[in-house]
């Protein structure tokens, strides 16, 4: 499958390659980013308590597990509240984002299985989209580590669309790919992330391997699953008929 821009809607050839696909697959697949995609969110929380500590604040365990899967205006806002004195909203950000992705740039931490999963669905004519909430700069740079071809798009936080849990964010990566988002895979970790694929009409499978113990996954998930090692086409197509079931 060639590549196109990311953001750019599918060349004629590749919508082909969907229509093509047997009915039980999914017509593409969206991937959240962090905690889904890769686990990065031990960068996120180091990232929290660098900056938290920078400007005299006291980092709390509970900051990590309250940003998770928010969109970055209402992290800082938290981030905000462990800090004792007003910090500049952009320079909260940009120090955030920055730790963030050097720590990716220097080691990756793709999610077990997913470089595999990406491959075989490209190689299945199956497009991919990133969906996530994060800064454009933090999901380009990802989509440029990931193997050539892996995704087609992405959708970020910076695209001025309503944040999850809103469907707004799914929705748009079905247009990218011109889909039906009901005939559409979604991977997701968190509790607005789920939320959000379930109310754009995708399945929805929910990955736990990043998750801290004592978290209870309590969504429109047809499934849990620890993380993408070994998963197949006729893993995926279970898992649509099984959303399939629910609808």
């Amino acid at each position: 499958m060639s590549r196109v821009t990311f953001n750019d809607t599918l060349t004629l050839s590749q919508s082909s390659a969907v229509l093509e696909a047997p009915e039980s697959l999914p017509a593409a697949v969206f991937w959240d980013m962090d905690g889904t995609l890769i686990d990065s969110e031990i960068y996120w929380a180091a990232a929290e308590q660098h900056v938290i500590e920078l400007h005299g604040g006291t980092f709390s365990e509970e900051v990590p597990l309250r940003a998770r899967g928010q969109s970055t205006p209402r992290l800082l806002q938290i981030v905000q509240e462990y800090i004792p004195s007003p910090v500049d909203t952009e320079l909260l950000r940009s120090e955030i984002v920055n730790y963030v992705i050097e720590r990716e740039r220097e080691k990756p931490c793709w999610a077990t299985g997913a470089v595999e999963l990406l491959d075989l669905l490209s190689h299945a004519g199956i497009p991919n989209v990133i969906v996530s909430a994060s800064p454009r700069a933090m999901v380009d740079n990802m989509a440029r580590q990931a193997p050539e071809g892996a995704f087609v798009g992405y959708v970020c936080g910076e695209d001025g669309l309503a944040a999850k849990p809103d469907p707004a964010p799914y929705l748009r990566a079905a247009e990218i790919v011109g889909a039906d988002p009901s005939d559409c895979l979604v991977f997701e970790d968190s509790p607005v992330g789920l939320q959000s694929g379930g109310a754009s009409g995708a399945t929805v499978v929910a990955i736990t391997g990043f998750t801290p113990e004592g978290v209870v996954f309590d969504g429109p998930q047809v499934t849990n699953i620890k993380d993408y090692a070994g998963l197949g086409l006729d893993d995926l197509a279970n898992f649509m008929e099984l959303g399939s079931l629910e609808k």
